[in-house]
């Protein structure tokens, strides 16, 4: 039988050389089924059966071995080998290589390791998520004891420009007190036409509102740093924290 299966893999090898497209001819068929029919003739009958219906029974797909397996592959790649050689070469190549690096990963360990590395993965983001809700934890009990040291800041848009706001005017209130010049406590609006820094830092957070001659001034002033881009109406439209960042950014920038 293995000599009747090498003169068949000869001549199909011989016909296609001389045949074009004789792979898909009926007789390319003819031929490979036969074949495989040797191959699965010289192989040892399964226990309790006889040799005879071993040969003409086909073998279930439960009882391919791993000699048939192989067997199979290299009858698909000796055919695309005339079938398709560019993609016959890149998986001999392919096939090479994974031979040099002596390291044939079996696939279900592959995928126990991504499996392990998508769990390691799913902890790490747990924990910062636990870290970044306990931060947000402090950050919350931090402001709200500035807001309970500066109540006369009003809370604003932005939770962390009033903070820093409060944090200001506290500042501003506790060099007051060791200087003894303004032992009471009070909001960071004066009543000078100019406001003070504190005051602006105050507004432009929206923690603080100017007063009628305030807000004249720093109309004046933004006009004035802002090179007389815009007009009273529309600096008072913009509002007063508005006027009060166009202020200080000018101040930083000069």
């Amino acid at each position: 039988m293995k000599d009747l299966r090498a003169l068949l893999i000869d001549c199909r090898i011989e016909l296609r050389k001389l045949a074009r497209d004789f792979q898909k001819s009926e007789l390319c068929e003819r031929l490979d089924l036969a074949i495989q029919q040797a191959s699965n003739a010289t192989l040892p009958p399964p226990p309790g059966e006889t040799a005879i219906e071993a040969t003409h029974a086909p073998p279930s797909e439960k009882a391919q071995t791993v000699s048939q397996v192989a067997l199979a592959w290299q009858t698909a790649a000796r055919d695309l080998k005339f079938s398709d050689p560019a993609i016959h070469a890149r998986l001999g190549e392919k096939v090479m290589r994974l031979l040099g690096a002596k390291t044939l990963a079996d696939p279900a360990n592959e995928i126990l390791q991504l499996e392990g590395m998508v769990k390691a993965a799913e902890a790490r983001i747990a924990e910062l998520e636990k870290a970044i809700k306990s931060q947000e934890v402090e950050r919350d009990a931090l402001l709200g004891a500035l807001a309970q040291a500066a109540p006369k800041l009003k809370d604003g848009g932005d939770r962390l420009a009033v903070g820093l706001a409060r944090v200001a005017w506290l500042k501003t209130e506790a060099g007051k007190a060791d200087n003894g010049a303004a032992p009471a406590r009070r909001a960071p609006e004066p009543q000078d036409t100019v406001p003070t820094p504190d005051l602006l830092q105050a507004a432009a957070a929206g923690a603080a509102t100017l007063s009628k001659e305030q807000r004249e001034w720093c109309v004046g002033e933004a006009m004035v740093v802002t090179g007389f881009q815009f007009t009273p109406v529309e600096l008072i439209e913009k509002g007063d924290a508005a006027m009060a960042r166009l202020i200080l950014e000018a101040r930083k920038g000069g």
